[in-house]
């Protein structure tokens, strides 16, 4: 059995330590008790929340039948554009859409701020389809995703804004949510322009979420404080946490001989100490890159992420449209939708193609019960509003204006572009907490490598990384998730996370039961 003492003068045949290294010898213990009892609340709820993380992003995560919609055909209107604009006196329009809305072919166009729900107008008689429309429209994807037709629809909510049940992590706005009177109690959030899924929960997921966000993140701060106030407690405890790891690696390990002596038989403690050093020494680099990687990253949050107040989706007028979409020279069995785009001073049809490839039978967009993490691009091309003539490298001529919308304001010239490529999957720099696929990424030549990444079907940014953002997100990704190991699959990768996480709780116990008992 063995315990800590200070260390015993040296005998004086052996060199004597200098002032500083005793005063450091003398007091190292006293440093390492203390910092670990200031941080032992805020490790024990950091690592619970953290082993709980796979548990409702993997294990635990809820199954819904449907997690996209299959390219499927659309249709060509039987009333033009122009003649529903002219009816229902619409002189401006900022984007449109062709859905099938609860079976029957309609425009759908926005017309007010891009945060305004769009209008439906029937495609075959040109009558607008009310003021409940979009709503009607989030019931009937809500119900394709869950494959649910019978539950009723206990609640719609247009959401314009992140909450506790919807947060930021999310990314897609608007969105409604829709809750079901079902069994599995499922929440589904979908974007209705364009169609899409955005999330789905179920109360006990929904309650592992708020707790995390309590837990982990410390939202709550934010509520009574601010997000400044949130982020500075977090980095000042996870500096005491890596000082305390560090005093304990010298304590227990650099200078363990001149701690140790052997205990007494019947010592009740020499046990816990013993455990508390063997699992502290084991988990001492994870402790460090744990604590290390959060502080980098919750320093980051410092600087708010404005993504969503970009979108180029200016009001068009009509008179603009001189040539009605219906006339395009068109395949229109291979066309899946269409869009507005304005860009370079010009109007253009914006057509997206069903997929190279893509079956021409039904597809059912079946899940996989994990999330999304690559789509099949589809076939691009713009067309003028006004002459009616294909627009020749439309797809990256549009992402690129966009960007360069993005990266600066009109007063200054945006830097030259290195690279523009289309994105159809989460990998590197721009993975799965973004959301939007397919995108295009477009890097400039500057000194920190800026690359934004853009949605042209939806004319949003998606995302923008400098250097500064690489360096963190690699930091994150490898010493606080583990993804150094996600080649051996998700399953391990999180078994991995959850030992390490397991491990930091473990010493922070023991240490506080030794705190207890010495006492």
């Amino acid at each position: 059995m063995e315990t800590l003492k200070h260390p015993a003068v040296p005998p004086t045949s052996a060199r004597p330590a200098g002032p500083a290294r005793r005063f450091m010898q003398r007091h190292m213990f006293r440093w390492h008790r203390l910092l670990g009892l200031i941080t032992v609340v805020p490790v024990i709820i950091w690592t619970l929340s953290g082993l709980a993380h796979p548990l409702m992003s993997n294990w635990l995560r809820p199954k819904i039948a449907r997690e996209t919609l299959p390219p499927t055909p659309a249709f060509r209107p039987a009333v033009p554009l122009q003649q529903v604009l002219q009816r229902h006196q619409l002189g401006t329009l900022r984007n449109l859409r062709l859905v099938r809305w609860q079976g029957q072919p309609a425009y759908q166009l926005q017309l007010d701020a891009p945060t305004a729900a769009p209008r439906y107008f029937n495609a075959s008689t040109g009558a607008e389809l009310g003021p409940e429309a979009d709503r009607h429209y989030a019931e009937q994807l809500a119900r394709y995703f869950t494959q649910d037709s019978t539950s009723q629809v206990l609640s719609a909510e247009r959401l314009t804004g992140f909450g506790q049940d919807y947060p930021f992590v999310n990314r897609l706005l608007p969105v409604w949510q829709v809750r079901f009177a079902a069994p599995n109690g499922l929440t589904v959030y979908v974007e209705t322009m364009p169609a899409r899924l955005a999330t789905f929960n179920n109360p006990t997921r929904a309650a592992f979420l708020r707790a995390f966000s309590l837990m982990h993140t410390w939202s709550w701060l934010e509520l009574i404080g601010s997000n400044t106030l949130r982020v500075l407690v977090m980095v000042t405890l996870l500096g005491i946490i890596m000082a305390s790891t560090l005093s304990g690696l010298l304590v227990y390990g650099v200078l363990w001989g001149r701690f140790r002596q052997p205990r007494k038989a019947g010592d009740q403690v020499g046990w816990l100490r013993k455990n508390h050093r063997l699992v502290g020494l084991a988990v001492s680099a994870v402790t460090l890159t744990f604590a290390f990687s959060g502080a980098w990253h919750a320093l980051r949050k410092l600087r708010p992420d404005e993504r969503l107040r970009y979108q180029h989706a200016p009001a068009v007028a009509a008179a603009r449209l001189a040539l009605d979409p219906t006339q395009l020279p068109l395949a229109w069995e291979r066309v899946q939708n269409l869009a507005l785009a304005e860009f370079d001073g010009q109007v253009y049809y914006q057509i997206t193609e069903l997929p190279a490839g893509a079956p021409s039978g039904p597809q059912t967009g079946a899940s996989t019960g994990q999330p999304i993490e690559a789509v099949q691009p589809p076939t691009v091309s713009y067309y003028s509003a006004a002459t009616g003539q294909p627009l020749a490298e439309g797809s990256t001529r549009y992402a690129q204006f966009l960007a360069n919308r993005f990266i600066t304001d009109a007063a200054t010239p945006a830097p030259a572009i290195a690279q523009t490529a289309l994105i159809d999957h989460f990998e590197g720099e721009y993975g799965f907490i973004n959301k939007r696929l397919p995108v295009v990424k477009v890097a400039y030549a500057t000194p920190t490598r800026t690359t934004l990444y853009v949605e042209p079907a939806t004319g949003r940014l998606a995302a923008r990384v400098d250097n500064a953002d690489r360096y963190e997100g690699l930091s994150f990704a490898f010493l606080h998730k583990y993804h150094g190991v996600g080649g051996l699959g998700k399953n391990l990768r999180d078994a991995v996370t959850m030992l390490s996480a397991a491990g930091v709780l473990a010493v922070s116990l023991l240490g506080l039961w030794l705190f207890v008992k010495v006492r």
